[in-house]
């Protein structure tokens, strides 16, 4: 008996391959081809038909549906889906339309295969016991309930082997007993999804199981009618899920880790393009994910790395290796920025390299501090080999910029002479914002705050500031940092809030190493005046010392030869002599440069005070003098007593003295010989006198008290002929006028 087997399949190719198998192999089969799914349809009404094969992939619609339109009109006759899509879904699916067989295309053995299924299913068609082979050779687990019971009738061996149950308690087990705790289902419940399948068509529901061993797994249910030896019954295909449940969860943990990331992650494909990106990159980059994906990695590029990097990235990667490096790319806006970059390849279950990964984390910002750190380095370098501390001053004031980053800057110095911070040595920018560079006095300002606490201070917002200056400074943020006793250090920014914790931190690095340098140059000053002092101690005992000794030794060698004591007072006025010159050198020696507390003082009293300490002889002191000062009154009284001698010492018993007020000072001058103009720049060192009977320490100790002061002292011809001595840079501050 012939058999006659309708193929559709829209392959040109396959059907001439199983026609020429069915002449040389099947000779008691025809073989009827079709190309579509609609002219197979037709066959099936026009011919009487003994199987029905078909592909799965067929123009406008599949192999499962084009089943669903056989079953119509003819619900029995057998049916084989011979496909090269194969999947344990796609043969679950089939077995639960009612297939009769199922075979997958490739292998030299297909058709034989498909040869045996057709004539088996031929066989099963016409005894009707044949469908249990396919039931029990799919993989998942498969239950058959009666609908109009909702009883179950059969199950596959898959039940039992997941379950642990035999066939028999596998088929008397209510739902209860495969079912798990956290997701309860009754026997109304599977009662319920039977009923909905028979009268609805397919049912899919996710149902959390558990076996005979308390063991919890997910399942996948796909309940669907089918017809089973010429009875209506409904199939459960039920597919274990529980580690793509699992995977999608770490996919899902995954992806929401990679979202919320902080550093800029992309995804590109084995050929470079971007296939994802995550938010961050969105921010860091300027491009959106639109923008990105679908183009290479290339559109960050900045030029900046050369064709050997690139390729030593590509020569790792390609080998299935991590690549770490930095780089320097450029955002959508041409903006460059660094990021530390790590690319890791993703391999398929081949190990091909099927994906890239590429991490990175920006380091713009710490590599902008490292060339900070770097520049303060080179920075203090040069101030260390400064010589003075206006030097300092002026290297900080053009390097501060280039460190910090601030145009806005400047120092407030502290002036012993007036107890105010004075701005001095600002930078070009400063002077442009800045009208005017105010003088601070005690407690006035948040730098003498600063200054006087020694803790520094951030200002986001100056205006703000309770102890703020100048309330409409344009100057609207503000770091004022100490500098020890020396004054504070100013950076400002006309935008608030401009500095951060990065940046206050540089600042006070600076700041404590430019305090170092100020102060190391202060000490060096010190000590070499004190070895100053020491080289004119030396002179003095060596030289000054030796003059009016000799003569005391000759005088008194006369003495004891002639018995004439007039010798002795020669000895005596030499012992005077040499007391006066120890005196003013261990006052130079002691006091130096320093001065005491000052406080405001009577001018024309310390004036009086120090003509009645001179022996005056006939000398007489004229002028007056208005004003109170602020001053050393200890020191300014030696001060006047050293001029006062002076002008006797040199003028004679007789001189006038003339005490008088400056503009910004006073002078004392008298009518004596005066100072040649040659000798007037020697008078003031250590030593120095034109009188045999001098010591050469008078005027040098005049200059010093003026200067510890903060005063200058000039000499110019006195009005009646002789000296006169110029104090300027004195102020006064009030009056109390005295006529001498």
């Amino acid at each position: 008996m012939r058999r006659r087997v309708l193929y559709v399949d829209d392959t040109p190719s396959s059907r001439d391959a199983l026609r020429e198998y069915c002449k040389r192999e099947l000779p008691g089969v025809d073989l009827i081809t079709a190309a579509t799914a609609g002219e197979g349809l037709e066959i099936c009404a026009d011919r009487a038909l003994d199987c029905v094969v078909s592909a799965y992939q067929l123009s406008g619609m599949d192999g499962l549906e084009f089943l669903e339109c056989v079953r119509d009109t003819h619900p029995d006759r057998p049916f084989i889906l011979f496909t090269a899509a194969g999947s344990e879904t796609v043969a679950s699916e089939a077995i639960a339309s009612g297939v009769s067989g199922y075979v997958q295309k490739g292998g030299d053995e297909q058709f034989d295969l498909l040869a045996a299924r057709i004539d088996d299913a031929i066989d099963r068609y016409h005894s009707r016991t044949g469908y249990r082979d396919l039931f029990e050779a799919i993989g998942d687990a498969i239950i058959v309930y009666d609908p109009e019971t909702g009883d179950v009738v059969d199950v596959n061996r898959a039940v039992c082997e997941h379950w642990g149950y035999s066939y028999e308690q596998a088929c008397e087990c209510a739902i209860e007993e495969l079912s798990a705790s956290v997701q309860p289902a009754s026997e109304r419940t599977a009662r319920e999804w039977v009923r909905r399948t028979a009268e609805e068509g397919p049912q899919r529901v996710e149902w959390v199981c558990e076996t005979i061993d308390g063991m919890e797994f997910r399942a996948d249910v796909r309940l669907k009618p089918a017809t089973i030896n010429g009875r209506d019954r409904v199939i459960a295909l039920i597919r274990d899920i529980t580690e793509e449940k699992h995977r999608e969860q770490e996919l899902k943990a995954f992806r929401e880790a990679v979202e919320h990331a902080g550093h800029s992650i992309y995804i590109t494909d084995s050929d470079e393009e971007i296939l994802y990106v995550n938010p961050a990159f969105e921010e860091v980059t300027g491009y959106t994910a639109e923008e990105a994906i679908g183009r290479t990695p290339r559109l960050l590029q900045s030029g900046e790395h050369d064709d050997e990097f690139y390729d030593q990235l590509w020569e790792t990667i390609l080998a299935g290796e991590d690549w770490q490096n930095e780089l320097i790319n450029e955002r959508k806006d041409g903006s460059r920025y660094v990021v530390n970059q790590t690319i890791a390849p993703i391999t398929d279950e081949m190990g091909e390299i099927v994906r890239f990964v590429a991490v990175n984390a920006e380091i713009t910002e710490q590599k902008r501090r490292e060339r900070q750190l770097q520049a303060l380095y080179t920075a203090t370098t040069e101030w260390l080999d400064a010589e003075s501390k206006d030097d300092v001053y002026e290297l900080v004031s053009t390097q501060l910029t280039d460190l910090l980053e601030f145009d806005l800057h400047g120092f407030c110095l502290y002036d012993e002479s007036t107890h105010t911070l004075q701005s001095v040595v600002t930078s070009e920018h400063a002077d442009v914002v800045l009208d005017d560079f105010p003088e601070f006095e005690e407690g006035e300002g948040i730098v003498w705050t600063v200054f006087e606490s020694g803790n520094a201070e951030r200002c986001d917002d100056v205006r703000e500031h309770p102890d703020v200056y100048n309330p409409d400074t344009e100057i609207r943020s503000e770091l004022v940092l100490p500098l020890g006793g020396h004054g504070v250090l100013l950076i400002g920014s006309k935008e608030p809030s401009a500095f951060d914790d990065t940046d206050e931190t540089l600042a006070k690095v600076l700041s404590s190493a430019l305090t170092e340098v100020l102060s190391r140059i202060e000490r060096e000053g010190e000590l070499a005046e004190r070895n100053s002092r020491l080289e004119e101690f030396a002179n003095v005992v060596s030289h000054d010392l030796r003059n009016p000794l000799s003569v005391a030794r000759g005088h008194l060698e006369l003495a004891r030869d002639t018995g004439d004591e007039t010798h002795l007072e020669e000895v005596e006025q030499s012992h005077d002599r040499m007391e006066r010159i120890i005196q003013n050198l261990l006052w130079l020696a002691r006091e130096g440069r320093e001065i005491g507390e000052t406080r405001r003082v009577d001018l024309a009293h310390i004036v009086e005070d120090a003509w009645r300490h001179v022996d005056t002889k006939e000398a007489r002191l004229v002028g007056s003098v208005d004003r109170t000062i602020e001053a050393d009154p200890d020191r300014l009284q030696q001060l006047f007593e050293n001029l006062f001698r002076n002008a006797i010492q040199h003028g004679g018993s007789d001189v006038t003295v003339d005490v008088g007020e400056l503009d910004d000072g006073f002078y004392v001058e008298d009518d004596g010989p005066g100072i040649p103009e040659a000798t007037r720049e020697h008078v003031f060192e250590a030593g120095y006198s034109s009188s045999p009977d001098g010591t050469g320490y008078g005027l040098s100790i005049v200059q010093t008290i003026a200067e510890a002061h903060g005063w200058k002292v000039d000499i110019t011809d006195g009005t009646a002929g002789g000296v006169r001595f110029e104090f300027s840079g004195v102020g006064f501050d009030g009056e109390a006028r005295t006529e001498y």
